[in-house]
């Protein structure tokens, strides 16, 4: 069986279409455990009528401590070998568990699975499909840190007995958290992907994580250090790891509650290993974001 980890809080609009998606699913052996984080809106009765339509959705409660707690807590409570997550406002196409089964069965030890996925937008699906990998490409992915795929930030599946070995998601963060699971089930073992869109990230739906300015303390670059060991023995990783790190710092160069700490964060990126363009944009952000401007305007 399938468990389906379904974080909540402050979705009332869009999480009935979200759990109804997996209601939908072509392949039935699963439970969707969706859990409240403490939401302040009618969220909760929202899921216990679907509670009471279908007795594979179960509704667990606590109060308010971020996403990361809710996914442990659903990990833990989850009666299913395999966990698949998905974010309380995006959906899956029909056959999205189908297929995961299928990867799966074919790639029984794989570390994590990951699945093509597009945005929506006013519920138009878009078509945004991993450009790395050809289209259709469906296995382990080599070199995995020069051919990363998509693992979609809300929707990337594993095995629970792995999840709880890697002791779950970090708690101390409310942003990237799920990039940081997905990259170090990655560094435990094989990524296999299937690229072929079959979820949709929906981008205008209420109380959206992206569209909130986010406390650096509270954000994956914040905590670089945990990296430390697998930065040192793997340069690939590092020329990833480096250039994620650095484009999510980049923002925090023009607030001034941050500036000296996204400065420090940057002394720790191994330039050499970068584009010099990055470099140069790290080092004079508002003469890079004036550039950006006038190259817009002369579009």
């Amino acid at each position: 069986m399938i468990s389906v980890v379904i974080p909540l809080y402050n979705k009332e609009k869009a999480i009935e279409s979200t759990i109804r998606s997996v209601l939908a699913q072509s392949y039935k052996d699963f439970e969707v455990v969706v859990v409240n984080d403490g939401s302040t809106d009618k969220s909760s009765e929202v899921v216990l009528q679907l509670v009471e339509e279908d007795n594979r959705v179960r509704l667990l409660e606590q109060k308010n401590a971020g996403v990361s707690a809710a996914r442990n807590k659903g990990i833990f409570e989850a009666k299913g070998e395999f966990i698949a997550f998905l974010d309380g406002d995006d959906l899956w196409d029909k056959t999205y568990l189908e297929e995961l089964d299928k990867l799966i069965k074919d790639f029984p030890d794989a570390a994590i699975y990951g699945l093509g996925s597009a945005p929506m937008t006013r519920g138009v699906r878009g078509f945004d499909c991993e450009r790395k990998l050809p289209k259709g490409f469906r296995g382990i992915v080599e070199n995995v840190w020069r051919n990363y795929p998509y693992y979609w930030t809300g929707s990337s599946s594993s095995s629970k007995e792995r999840l709880l070995s890697l002791n779950g998601f970090d708690a101390r963060m409310t942003h990237g958290e799920d990039l940081d699971m997905w990259w170090r089930l990655l560094l435990s073992g094989d990524g296999v992907f299937y690229n072929k869109i079959l979820a949709y990230y929906v981008q205008d739906s209420e109380n959206r994580a992206m569209n909130r300015v986010i406390p650096l303390e509270k954000h994956l670059p914040f905590y670089m250090d945990k990296y430390a060991e697998a930065r040192g023995v793997d340069q690939a990783f590092r020329k990833f790891f480096d250039e994620e790190m650095a484009r999510r710092l980049f923002p925090y160069l023009f607030d001034k509650n941050y500036k000296k700490e996204a400065k420090r964060l940057l002394g720790k990126v191994d330039w050499s290993l970068q584009k010099k363009s990055l470099y140069w944009r790290m080092r004079f952000p508002r003469l890079y974001q004036a550039y950006m401007r006038l190259k817009k305007t002369a579009e």
